[in-house]
């Protein structure tokens, strides 16, 4: 039973702390970047570049520290629910654009570096050259 008022990340610093278990101990066991780690404990799930890498980390850092990862992930589902309507940014752009703007920088930055896009490039549709 997750306790009230703890969010997911001072969850997991709580936990931690109370088991005696270093932040880098995590990165190690788990292959989570610190950074991503850090990230997690703060709440501060806009730093991790994909919503799938959110749930997976956090599913992640439960088992590792023996949590039941389902409730874990029940408390974030419930945590980052939109509390009403989406907020706009100056432009006008909603949070939901952004996010998927961010995915896409992700996957191109991926890809540049040399890993494979997150979903499949459509084919040219410009005619073979000669």
């Amino acid at each position: 039973m997750v306790p009230q008022g703890l969010t997911v990340g001072r969850l997991f610093q709580k936990e931690r702390e109370e088991k005696n278990v270093s932040l880098e101990t995590v990165a190690r066991e788990t292959r989570i970047s610190l950074a991503f780690l850090k990230a997690i404990e703060e709440d501060a799930y806009q730093l991790i570049p994909a919503e799938t890498y959110v749930r997976g980390f956090i599913r992640s850092y439960a088992k590792l520290l023996r949590l039941n990862a389902e409730e874990i992930l029940d408390l974030y589902r419930h945590q980052a629910e939109p509390a009403g309507p989406q907020l706009e940014d100056r432009n006008g752009a909603t949070n939901g654009h952004l996010k998927q703007i961010k995915n896409h920088v992700f996957d191109f930055l991926t890809t540049m570096a040399g890993g494979t896009p997150a979903y499949s490039l459509p084919k040219s549709v410009l005619p073979p050259k000669d």
